[in-house]
């Protein structure tokens, strides 16, 4: 079986029988972090979404939704080693459906989804008894490495989160670590009284100078994509033009919200988002009229129509929530 050390991202080969039934503590030899493997799980009948975890040793299933095809197919690049069924979807609503239909075993959310936000995605998997085995991780939208220098605040019930330029590196132990519970611990946390192994051999590929080009090829392709689908200027169709300021306008809305759900839930239910956000809605404005030439922007207010939509949308979300907290009260 394959392991990724959730503080460093390297992966080794292990072998399964050595994993213990109350699981394991492994010792990283490259960044010589402690974590633990968890145990395997009794055995119980194969069903839907059970992935590399099932008896009969079916691949994990990851769901990675993104409106770009192009994206996706450099995700699948990027775990075409790993052993894992890569299931491709591109609207919000066709997400939620094959959620439900397949219960993946990892669902990897865009957060800007045409018909339905990821992180509406992941409320809604949190708040489904039924879609408790399903574990989401949320993307941020804009390929940006430097912009954004924090995690978010919350995770609107998704259970992790990557930025896109990390993707190539450490979207595969992400993955691991969420399946089969591998965690990191403090190596003098008094977990030490167990056995301990140190792993020191890499996985094949991982590390080598092929592996190298292959990830940084994926973060290329992923940044052109990003910017093929948000950057107006140069685009000859005007039709196409027009769309793509849309879709950028809904990115820079949701990537301000991914970071910030309380701040974003106190300024809707105040009244107050435009104050609270002052700061990022400039940020916003600067990188929409950078993309977008003037030609498109004058006579249309994307941008603000997708703080409107989004405002709308999550009022009466919250709405909802205060008025079931209320009748149940």
């Amino acid at each position: 079986m394959l392991v990724g050390c959730p503080e460093c991202k390297a992966r080794y080969r292990l072998d399964e029988s050595r994993v213990r039934a109350e699981g394991i503590i492994l010792h990283c030899g490259k960044c010589r972090a402690f974590f633990r493997l968890a145990g395997k799980a009794p055995p119980s009948p194969p069903g839907p979404g059970a992935g590399a975890l099932s008896l009969d040793g079916t691949p994990v299933t990851v769901l990675v939704a993104n409106e770009s095809p192009a994206f996706c197919a450099a995700v699948e690049r990027t775990l075409a080693l790993e052993p894992f069924r890569v299931i491709c979807s591109h609207d919000g609503r066709e997400t939620m459906d094959l959620i439900e239909k397949y219960l993946p075993d990892v669902v990897l959310l865009d957060v800007a989804l045409p018909t339905m936000y990821g992180f509406e995605i992941c409320e809604q998997v949190r708040d489904n008894p039924a879609l408790s085995p399903v574990r989401t991780i949320l993307i941020a939208s804009i390929y940006d490495k430097t912009r954004y220098k924090r995690a978010p605040q919350s995770l609107y019930g998704a259970d992790d989160y990557i930025e896109k330029h990390h993707i190539p590196d450490s979207l595969a132990a992400k993955i691991y670590r969420l399946v089969f519970g591998q965690q990191a611990v403090e190596a003098d946390s008094g977990e030490g009284a167990e056995p301990e192994d140190e792993i020191c051999g890499a996985a094949a590929g991982d590390g080598s100078p092929a592996d190298a080009a292959t990830r940084e090829d994926v973060r290329e392709e992923i940044r052109l994509d990003e910017e093929s689908k948000t950057s107006v200027r140069d685009d000859p169709d005007l039709a196409e033009a027009h769309e793509k300021a849309r879709r950028l306008a809904r990115i820079i809305v949701t990537d301000i919200a991914l970071y910030n759900q309380k701040k974003v839930e106190e300024g809707i239910l105040a009244g107050a988002f435009r104050e609270l956000f002052s700061e990022e809605i400039r940020e916003g404005r600067l990188l929409f009229d950078r993309r977008v030439p003037e030609e498109v922007r004058e006579g249309t207010s994307y941008l603000e129509d997708a703080f409107e939509e989004f405002i709308s949308r999550k009022s009466i979300e919250l709405s909802a929530q205060e008025g079931e907290r209320s009748a149940n009260g």
